[in-house]
């Protein structure tokens, strides 16, 4: 599986990356939603991990625009947050969130919610 990890945060970003490359995956990472477009444009995709906050589109803004693509729209996404209040929660889910997962993340918990998006 190809997942792409999103996250202006570069030390979380490898920290996963690595995490996930040690458990069979192949990982691209980005820093913010538009480079991992371009990352999306030049290899295949089947997850994306990506944080809520970031600059210039936040991670749900991000879901919304892939889901409103059809060469995107049935990729899922997952999405880490700090602040996972219902509000963002809900918002998140309405607009293309697949899965919600809170900061700090718990490696096991992603490695579960990776494995349940195979």
């Amino acid at each position: 599986m190809n997942i792409l990890v999103v996250d202006d945060d570069l030390s979380l970003c490898s920290s996963l990356s690595q995490f996930l490359e040690r458990n069979g995956y192949t990982v691209y990472s980005a820093g913010d939603a538009l480079q991992a477009l371009d990352v999306m444009e030049r290899q295949p995709v089947e997850l994306i991990i990506t944080d809520y906050l970031m600059p210039h589109v936040d991670g749900i803004r991000f879901a919304e625009m892939l889901k409103a693509d059809p060469r995107f729209a049935s990729i899922p996404v997952l999405l880490i947050t700090a602040s996972p209040d219902v509000a963002t929660t809900d918002r998140g889910l309405r607009k293309g969130v697949a899965m919600m997962l809170e900061k700090p993340v718990d490696m096991g918990q992603l490695l579960t919610l990776v494995r349940f998006a195979e």
